[in-house]
């Protein structure tokens, strides 16, 4: 756990390695609450496909405006900023009374998380690049804490007393004010200047085969948590109090994956630590797909084992392509994968409508296959330089 200690070690690292805490708990709170609006608004699986659809959107075509953002105010006042706008937005998915008032919400919603993510990986980038030290990976493993906090406490409230609004302003006036305390730490930091030249196809073309694996497991990322507590309902039938168990599970795995990552990456490599992580995740969907509470809770936790390291590991496999700005590969990183989030809800929904979500849950297994094949082909390009 020496990515842990670093972190305790200086402020410096703490500070926007919690924003990642941050980040998880407004998002798990979302993702608890998702069943809760089924029932409240009376919508079918596909119905809520077309919701996480409408958050994909925004979220993709505020891609180039955060990405300009990040020139204007830094990255460091953006991830502050967009962190106050992406929390602040649950107050209008709570209080949807229609259906169409959900689609709305959740469209800005995908907007506030653009401006948020792009600027916070921007600014673990930066920090990474002057202090030369290895923290993306162990930074993700605060989101994973989060996740584990706010999945299984946030859960258990969610179940047990369903009161959405006051849940998020309770959180948001704690985890604001803990930003209040930290951003001294970061507020500052502008990052790297755009370059000039540099912006041919030969330069970009490294990113083709990363952005391709980035769109796959961040889709399936997505899906385990948008999808993994109406699992549990529907195809493992456990009660109410427990929904948010499976993803609490899957973001436990994920924290301790990522803070033993950035040791590991060292150690192996970006491109083979990519292949391990891959085929551990689709050891665990094939005991999720055993569709009974014990397998299906492990694995989640397997899957979050092998999922803990891919997205750290593609954004630093972005920034450190000569001649991209690491802002520029992140926003090249975050529209790909987007066009996964854009389709995926949507071809699941389907899915899960015409035939079941078990059904649904061995395309992901299919997809993730895919990019663990990607990932072999990666490394055999990265060993043959």
């Amino acid at each position: 756990m020496l990515s842990l200690r670093i972190f305790f070690q200086e402020r410096r690292f703490f500070a926007p390695a919690f924003m990642y805490l941050c980040f998880a708990m407004v998002f798990s709170t979302w993702v608890v609450y998702i069943p809760y609006l089924v029932s409240k608004l009376h919508i079918s699986e596909m119905e809520v496909g077309t919701a996480l659809f409408c958050a994909s959107v925004g979220s993709f075509v505020m891609i180039p405006l955060s990405n300009r953002l990040t020139d204007l105010l830094g990255v460091g006042r953006q991830a502050f900023i967009g962190f106050v706008l992406y929390g602040t937005s649950l107050y209008g998915i709570f209080s949807a009374p229609t259906y169409h008032w959900l689609l709305v919400a959740l469209f800005y919603y995908g907007m506030t998380s653009s401006v948020f993510a792009i600027a916070l990986n921007s600014l673990i980038a930066e920090i990474e690049r002057r202090a030369g030290k290895y923290i993306m990976t162990g930074s993700h493993g605060f989101w994973s804490i989060g996740g584990i906090i706010g999945a299984s406490i946030g859960g258990y409230l969610a179940g047990r007393f369903g009161q959405p609004l006051l849940h998020v302003t309770v959180l948001l006036v704690l985890l604001i004010a803990a930003q209040l305390l930290f951003r001294k730490e970061y507020w500052n930091i502008k990052g790297e200047a755009r370059r000039k030249g540099g912006s041919g196809h030969s330069v970009w073309r490294p990113l083709l085969l990363i952005a391709s694996i980035g769109m796959i497991m961040l889709a399936s990322e997505g899906a385990i948590a948008d999808w993994s507590a109406l699992f549990l309902e529907k195809e493992v039938m456990v009660s109410a109090e427990y929904l948010g168990f499976g993803y609490a599970l899957f973001a436990g795995g994920m924290a301790v994956g990522r803070f033993t990552g950035d040791g590991l990456s060292a150690r192996f490599g970006s491109w083979r630590l990519l292949g391990m992580a891959i085929g551990t995740s689709l050891l665990g969907f094939v005991l999720v797909l055993t569709a009974h509470s014990v397998g299906v809770f492990a694995g989640f936790l397997v899957v979050g084992l092998g999922f803990s390291i891919v997205v750290p590991e593609i954004y630093r496999l972005a920034t450190n392509i000569p001649g991209i700005r690491p802002a520029d590969g992140i926003s090249f990183i975050a529209a790909s994968s987007n066009v996964g989030f854009l389709v995926g809800p949507v071809v699941l929904g389907f899915v899960a409508r015409m035939y079941s979500l078990y059904v649904s849950f061995i395309l992901l297994t299919v997809f993730v296959l895919g990019a663990f094949v990607l990932a072999f082909a990666g490394r055999r390009k990265d060993v043959a330089k």
